[in-house]
């Protein structure tokens, strides 16, 4: 029988009680022993399948009004309310079968077939294993891939797709996106974190739901689905691109910018290489063709915070750099500046969604992508603090002077440590970047901390000189004690105390700078002990 992911049992999640079994999407609202979290083996596959279950909720199920949201929040609807929904839209989730496929080509496709493996995005491209340069991703280890595997990993890659050469077209957010889903806060909240939960937090009811991009008026599944038509191919002559009035708000949710067919003729009974299941489908193979559905225009996912780009003048989506995350990227995720905007679902719960007796806070994660590599997956868990929108402006004035400080002196323990370590410090190879890694770890819990403490003095309407005058004490402390505990690693015979004296009057006077001096409202008479 075709797998249908509305109907059938293939989500794997792991419950209250610890089991881990696959469930169907309506199952998720089940309340005696009820899941808890999506238990995939992987964590690319676990923060896919999240923004299935919202998509698909979103698509289905969006709340009327906020009251309901609320509702449903405290107390989920009976699987039958949700599977009710679901199906409207069942024609639409057929892996395989001769109807429309689900995330696949309408077409059959012409051309070569791709190893099943190549799906995953971490997977070796051509070139790769051309040169035999596979040493960390081996070649073969995954040549079979159940049903359930099959689409999650297809359903990973069009959410997530890289650029794949001449004509083989990005996801909508580009390739690599940067999601930040808003979650309970374990340690503040009253309400138990299920996994209904998680993806309820970050459905839009319909009052808001309104400012999605896309055309409101396209209601026909084909403008939601993009696989139940023809594709909207892009070719250089006579192709078209997508644009935010072609297609439905929630086809941002199931966007499908690679042409794919999974082919079953050749499926076999087996294990399964990703979840070692049992399957009679097991399928090792797939055709694809380039030039397929170009988003372009002013598309702004939900789940995504956008960064000003100066060339167009339009806020695209952020995707994770290499160094990972860290509190220097997160006012981007919570707040708006002239540079930045955070994912709508963080802003709604910014000024609308704060719930008494509830804490909040962002996951963030996304692949660091270079071009068609995948450098490393990085996932973080931040605060999301309630800002009253009439102290917005003052705290992201007051948050920007923290983090910059903070970049200015991560970037000078960096440069510092080197001219301790080598005469020419220019000169020098290796990657060094990991000091700055280490310098906000150090620093983020006081970060973190510091925020609060300004949060309620911007409400109480004291002066915040003592928050700033600390933190330039927390950045102190840390960079010395950073460049003590590295500037003497270097080779023994090439260490010179001299240099590294030298570099250490370097870095005090970075520390005690005018600049900073102006920054962080340090009086006159502050001075390098």
């Amino acid at each position: 029988m075709p797998l249908n992911l509305i109907k059938d049992k293939w989500l794997p999640v792991r419950r209250e009680d610890g089991t881990v079994e696959r469930i169907a999407p309506c199952q998720i609202a089940e309340t005696d022993n009820p899941a808890i979290v999506i238990e995939s083996g992987r964590p690319d596959f676990d923060g896919s399948l999240i923004q299935f279950l919202i998509g698909l909720l979103q698509t289905a199920s969006a709340p009327e009004n906020h009251d309901q949201w609320i509702e449903w929040l405290e107390t989920p609807p009976s699987p039958v309310t949700l599977q009710t929904s679901f199906l409207q839209y069942i024609e639409a989730f057929n892996l395989d079968g001769e109807e429309p496929r689900f995330m696949q080509d309408f077409d059959e496709l012409e051309g070569s077939f791709n190893d099943i493996s190549e799906l995953l995005i971490e997977a070796p491209g051509g070139n790769t294993l051309k040169q035999n340069r596979d040493h960390f991703i081996k070649r073969d280890s995954v040549r079979h891939l159940c049903p359930a595997c099959a689409a999650t990993a297809l359903f990973c890659l069009q959410i997530n797709a890289p650029s794949g050469g001449a004509g083989h077209r990005t996801s909508l957010r580009g390739g690599g996106p940067l999601t930040t889903l808003v979650k309970l806060d374990s340690k503040g909240s009253e309400l138990k974190e299920t996994l209904w939960r998680i993806v309820w937090l970050n459905v839009f009811d319909n009052d808001v739901a309104v400012n999605l991009t896309g055309s409101h008026g396209k209601t026909n599944h084909t403008d939601m689905f993009p696989w139940l038509v023809p594709t909207r191919t892009s070719e250089s002559s006579g192709g078209i691109e997508t644009t935010p009035e072609n297609a439905n708000p929630v086809q941002m949710y199931w966007n499908m910018p690679r042409r794919i067919r999974i082919d079953w003729n050749e499926a076999s009974s087996g294990s399964c290489d990703l979840c070692e299941e049992t399957s009679q489908k097991l399928v090792n193979q797939y055709v694809t063709k380039n030039y397929g559905i170009n988003y372009e225009g002013a598309w702004q996912h939900p789940l995504s915070p956008h960064n000003l780009d100066k060339k167009t003048n339009l806020f695209l989506p952020q995707h994770p750099q290499p160094g990972g995350l860290s509190y220097s990227n997160w006012l981007g995720y919570v707040a708006k500046t002239d540079w930045s905007a955070p994912a709508y679902i963080a802003e709604l719960f910014r000024e609308k969604r704060q719930i008494k007796k509830e804490q909040f806070r962002i996951h963030a994660f996304g692949y660091d992508m270079d071009n068609m590599k995948a450098r490393c997956w990085y996932e973080a868990v931040f605060p999301l603090f309630h800002i009253p929108n009439n102290q917005v402006q003052d705290f992201t004035t007051r948050i920007e002077t923290l983090i910059e400080t903070a970049n200015d002196i991560a970037k000078a323990v960096r440069g510092c440590i080197k001219e301790a370590w080598f005469e020419r410090p220019v000169d020098a190879k290796g990657d060094t970047s990991f000091l700055e890694d280490v310098f906000y770890h150090r620093t983020e819990q006081s970060f973190f901390e510091s925020v609060k403490r300004l949060l309620e003095v911007l409400s109480s309407g004291e002066d915040d000189t003592s928050i700033l005058n600390d933190w330039h004490a927390i950045l102190v402390k840390s960079s010395l004690g950073l460049f003590g505990d590295w500037a003497t690693r270097s080779d023994f015979s090439q260490e010179d105390p001299r240099r590294i004296a030298k570099a250490h009057d370097n870095l005090m006077k970075k520390l005690y700078s005018k600049n900073m001096k102006t920054k962080l409202k340090l009086s006159k008479e502050k001075k390098a002990a």
